[in-house]
């Protein structure tokens, strides 16, 4: 809701998307790293089941925001802020 609610009227707003499951490896792979048990699948499902509860959520659910630019943080971290620094460069 930063960029639908809080920030409504900023002049540049980023809607940053990652697939589903990318996100699930990476949530599995930071707890492997952590050294806690973790079950690819039972992530994928609660993370599927969180992002079900934020778009249906009565107050700021979870929205592109009117006018965001969409990235895509599918990739690597740094493809991510490369693509950021380009965008923002042509908007600026």
């Amino acid at each position: 809701d930063i960029g639908s609610v809080v920030f409504r009227n900023a002049n540049i707003k980023l809607y940053i998307d990652v697939d589903v499951n990318i996100r699930a490896k990476r949530r599995h792979k930071q707890l492997i790293d952590m050294g806690e048990k973790s079950i690819y699948p039972k992530i994928l499902k609660e993370i599927k089941l969180r992002d079900k509860i934020d778009i249906k959520r009565k107050h700021s659910p979870l929205v592109v925001p009117k006018g965001a630019f969409l990235i895509n943080n599918s990739g690597t971290f740094h493809l991510t802020i490369k693509n950021i620094n380009n965008l923002i460069s042509k908007v600026i």
